[in-house]
């Protein structure tokens, strides 16, 4: 059981990382700098480095928190849905939910999240900080889950891994899509399409494995 020093040490250095991960959505994470998040976060300067160490360090877990917290949501919604949905209206439900007014500041984790990839993507150095540290979950594990439990007894591993890339592929787009803002209505019907397919690949794939 937590003391009372070890809880306010908890709560402070959520704060901070909740702090770094909004201000990164707002102004960037070139923008960042240890004063800003303690001011956001209504905390001395010196709570930065003395929870993380490092600005490379609070970085490295504001990545994973909002793996998390992206996990945490995808995994409610899964577990609402399986028993009862198909593969496309789960798919749908994640879409949709980042789409709605009162999740939208869902939107900000995306935003952060693509911002550390395009970064990890031309900085070796910014790569090996981000993955460094492995998140325990991730929001592409939920993804694998959910073919695994549609598909894994009709598609080999190979094929598995290819719809589970071919996912990946289609959220890291649309992640774009949904950060720009653009029509609503459109995203929709363009996701719809995309979902589909993929489910006609799925097919295709469990006919030629029959």
């Amino acid at each position: 059981m937590l003391d009372g020093r070890e809880q306010k040490g908890n709560k402070t250095k959520e704060a901070l990382l909740r702090a770094t991960i909004a201000l990164i959505a707002e102004n960037g994470l070139e923008a960042l700098s240890a004063n800003s998040i303690a001011k956001k976060a209504n905390v001395s300067k010196a709570s930065v480095f003395h929870h993380f160490g490092s600005m490379e360090t609070i970085q490295q877990e504001a990545f994973i928190l909002t793996d998390v917290l992206m996990s945490e949501v995808l995994e409610q919604i899964y577990e609402e849905a399986k028993e009862t949905d198909s593969f496309a209206d789960i798919m749908l439900k994640y879409f949709l939910f980042f789409i709605e007014e009162k999740n939208k500041d869902y939107l900000n984790l995306i935003n952060v999240q693509m911002q550390f990839v395009v970064k990890s993507s031309y900085d070796t150095e910014f790569e090996e900080l981000i993955y460094g540290k492995d998140s325990e979950k991730t929001p592409f594990d939920f993804f694998e889950i959910l073919v695994g439990d549609f598909y894994g007894d009709t598609l080999e591993e190979n094929d598995l891994e290819l719809v589970n890339d071919l996912i990946v592929t289609y959220i890291n787009g649309f992640a774009t899509f949904l950060i720009s803002k653009a029509d609503t209505e459109w995203l929709v019907s363009l996701w719809k399409e995309n979902v589909k397919i993929i489910e006609i690949y799925i097919q295709s794939l469990i006919e030629s494995n029959s």
